[in-house]
């Protein structure tokens, strides 16, 4: 799948967690230069400490730039909130949307079949699942704007709709979406003024070319 080993990675979290080895010969040096800057970033040089609400500064910085690398737009290190993974990170998300309006629930709409991570939050939180169950399988599981349209109004009876989910490469369908669907995804989510969630923690995992099935 063209991913890099993540050799780089483990040995930076070692260092990061056990110092003393920063003078151990067996770890490169370009792996020592982002450790002690890690580690200057944090409080009390150590990441044990507290850290920021949004995040280690250093790190966000490094995510701004992996970001405009990936887009080709600039991206500010003060837009961006660190979590302790992607699942806390969503549960943060629609807790801030967890507000009734005129004594109907939030809802949001998630792709069906999807990761349970969302329909089992919504459930805790008391908010209102919206079922994007309409996915094309024969259109390789393409979002279809005419129905993500027909589910909201539908909702709207309901719930007060928040937030739109986008699973991109789909899980557990494997899908990817086409950059044209992708553009009416945003447009749509724009002209509702929904939340766009944008879930890509797959985006790296795109085989490329032809590829034979083990199943």
């Amino acid at each position: 799948m063209g991913q890099k080993p993540l050799t780089f990675i483990r040995q930076v979290i070692t260092l990061c967690a056990y110092p003393s080895l920063m003078n151990d010969d067996r770890f490169p040096e370009d792996v020592k230069k982002r450790v002690q800057d890690i580690l200057d970033s944090c409080g009390g040089k150590s990441v044990g400490s507290y850290s920021d609400s949004t995040g280690v500064e250093v790190i966000k910085q490094h995510v701004a730039k992996y970001i405009e690398r990936r887009d080709g737009f600039p991206s500010n290190p003060l837009d961006i909130i660190l979590s302790t993974g992607a699942s806390e990170g969503v549960k943060c998300v629609l807790s801030m949307l967890n507000h009734p309006k005129n004594g109907k629930p939030p809802g949001v709409m998630i792709p069906i079949p999807q990761y349970p991570l969302y329909s089992a939050t919504l459930a805790e939180y008391g908010m209102y699942q919206i079922n994007l169950s309409y996915l094309d399988e024969d259109n390789a599981w393409a979002l279809s704007i005419d129905e993500l349209r027909r589910s909201l109004n539908e909702a709207r009876k309901l719930c007060d709709p928040r937030a739109l989910v986008v699973i991109n490469p789909g899980n557990p369908t494997g899908s990817v979406l086409t950059h044209e669907n992708i553009e009416k995804i945003i447009k749509f989510a724009y002209e509702e003024k929904l939340l766009l969630m944008a879930d890509e923690v797959y985006q790296d995992n795109v085989y490329a070319g032809y590829t034979i099935s083990l199943y």
